[in-house]
């Protein structure tokens, strides 16, 4: 009998040690400051290396539809990367996903960064989604806020149900971020 609802440490550790992980790395406890990895019900990303940053202008207009591609640069930052006030960049996650087409992941931002300002805006990881997350990192405070590269920046609470009639990759929309290989653009 499968179970529904919010996944524990257990259901999780079960579906990111099989051969085809929901996530990877996996790391079955947590470490680092702030943390990552496996919490009691959900998992502490980790935040990777490249950031796109907007460059300065007041003539652009960010328009999904139509996005600007050469507005954003992108930086292969090690250590840390000091997040200016009243400003926003989109960031990777460490962590690859494979989501089974009975799951969804839901992501919020960690509590001592929220304590700082930042806010962490990631779409819900639907079933059957595959690729590194983009994750907006908004820093609403008027101080920067110094952000830790490989550490903990985002926790996803994972959920299961039914298979819907469609997973993410079978969406009449076509799915244009299946197998996104780290921090994108809108397409």
């Amino acid at each position: 009998m499968t179970m529904h609802g919010i996944l524990s440490d257990r259901e999780i550790a079960t579906l990111c040690e099989m051969e085809h992980p929901m996530l990877s790395p996996f790391v079955s406890r947590q470490e680092g400051k702030p943390s990552y990895g496996l919490g009691s019900f959900g998992y502490d990303l980790q935040l990777g290396r490249r950031i796109l940053v907007p460059l300065g202008g007041v003539d652009v207009v960010l328009d999904p539809v139509q996005f600007p591609k050469g507005y954003f640069r992108t930086l292969d930052v090690e250590g840390t990367f000091d997040l200016p006030p009243n400003s926003q960049v989109l960031a990777e996650s460490v962590e690859r996903f494979q989501m089974p087409d009975d799951v969804c992941g839901v992501c919020w931002g960690k509590s001592s960064y929220a304590r700082c300002g930042l806010l962490v805006n990631v779409t819900p990881i639907e079933p059957g989604w595959r690729g590194i997350l983009t994750i907006a990192l908004a820093n609403v405070s008027p101080h920067p806020i110094r952000l830790h590269i490989g550490q903990g920046i985002a926790q996803v609470v994972f959920f299961r149900g039914a298979r819907p009639r469609r997973t993410y990759g079978e969406k009449e929309a076509g799915g244009g971020y299946q197998d996104q290989p780290g921090v994108m653009l809108p397409r």
